[in-house]
């Protein structure tokens, strides 16, 4: 790692350990490798083929690591330009075939408008939305197909009103917390 670029490896599958590189200036926190490792050995069968939304994308990590298990689309969504062209950086040196991703700067709000269904949705959001947590994921539980997991990752314990989910696992990795919820039958 040098002092213009950070970088986080893909831990398994096509790309398994590609760096996805970041410039090491912008306010953003990649995933840990050990979060990464944990919510993937429990979904890690459940990717291939499906589709997938990195929402608050920063890096794109996540989803990176989901479309090198076999996803068959990540919608990587972030309101920074920067992030989105770094994301397009690291797109182009893994030379994914444009079928396989769409890149789109805006913010969550206006996401929720398109007519989007996910088998999968990582929510990785800057802390200082996590007053508006519950709400997003209430919100993003709708695009989500059924038995369709949701992953957060946040910096304190939640509770979530309204429950539409199961909570499959919850974990803490130092001073990050990280949610697993799964999608049942009947919701």
């Amino acid at each position: 790692m040098n002092k213009k670029n950070k970088s986080i490896k893909i831990i398994s599958g096509k790309y398994k350990n590609s760096k996805i590189k970041f410039p090491h200036n912008i306010n953003i926190k990649p995933t840990k490798l050990i979060l990464k490792k944990s919510v993937f050995s429990i979904i890690g069968n459940f990717i291939k083929n499906k589709k997938c939304l990195d929402l608050f994308s920063g890096s794109g990590s996540l989803g990176f690591e989901a479309l090198s298990r076999g996803a068959s689309l990540v919608v990587f969504n972030d309101i920074r330009s920067i992030n989105i062209k770094n994301i397009n950086k690291n797109i182009k040196r893994l030379n994914l075939c444009e079928s396989k991703y769409i890149l789109i700067k805006n913010d969550y709000k206006n996401l929720l408008k398109k007519n989007f269904l996910f088998d999968i949705i990582f929510i990785d959001p800057p802390f200082i939305m996590l007053c508006k947590i519950s709400k997003i994921i209430i919100s993003f539980s709708k695009l989500l197909k059924k038995k369709g997991y949701i992953y957060l990752e946040t910096n304190k314990v939640i509770k979530i009103k309204k429950p539409k989910l199961s909570v499959i696992r919850i974990g803490k990795k130092g001073k990050v917390m990280f949610y697993l919820f799964k999608k049942s039958k009947q919701n």
